[in-house]
């Protein structure tokens, strides 16, 4: 039974397989490592962090682009900045065949028209969702996928299909473990169920490798 963490800050996971939020330095030594501009961090050189960021996405390691999106809370810069640079992590997203991995807080509506009108073919993932079962459903609906953490609304989690999630520590330090026990109690299916439909779900996305 694999436990995978689609998304943590921590590089030194107790998962077997994890996702690295690397902030963009390809030094680590993390085999698996997401790439993007988160929207806390957008200031005056943005385009130039984009292209390190387009330039260092190609590395294998890097199996998705984010996290990214959209904050209306504590955003750095404008909703219309936000939803360009956004739009330019969907491209890179597209080109490079590669998930995108959301940070999104008061943005949904920006999120669900960028999927209307983009029409992309790669999974766009909501991490760390918090929302309630409404928002959940209209995501899904929209074809996205929810991730959740330590944090989460338990009856939005309850209502998600094992197809549709995964589960992540961000930055949590709970062991990976834990918030697998504690997402399979809530959705009343025995961990190992649990495990095996986020690996599914990993290789469907083509978020990981999973080698026997």
């Amino acid at each position: 039974m694999k436990l995978i963490d689609l998304h943590t800050h921590n590089s030194n996971n107790d998962a077997e397989i994890y996702i690295l939020n690397s902030n963009n330095n390809i030094a680590t030594n993390a085999e698996r490592i997401s790439v993007g501009l988160h929207p806390w961090n957008i200031d005056d050189m943005w385009e130039q962090r984009m292209q390190e960021i387009a330039t260092i996405a190609t590395d294998q390691r890097v199996r998705a682009i984010g996290e990214c999106g959209i904050d209306l809370v504590k955003g750095s810069s404008t909703i219309s900045l936000q939803t360009e640079i956004l739009q330019r992590h969907i491209e890179l997203s597209e080109r490079l065949h590669k998930p995108l991995i959301l940070h999104v807080v008061k943005g949904q509506e920006i999120i669900l028209n960028l999927r209307r009108t983009m029409h992309p073919e790669q999974a766009w993932i909501i991490h760390g969702f918090r929302g309630k079962p409404q928002q959940a459903a209209q995501y899904m609906a929209a074809g996205l996928y929810l991730s959740f953490g330590e944090r989460c609304n338990s009856d939005a989690l309850a209502a998600t299909p094992l197809d549709r999630l995964f589960i992540e520590s961000d930055e949590s330090t709970l062991p990976i473990a834990e918030l697998y026990k504690k997402a399979a109690d809530t959705l009343g299916v025995p961990l190992e169920k649990l495990a095996a439909a986020v690996e599914e779900n990993c290789k469907r996305c083509g978020i990981v490798e999973l080698r026997t």
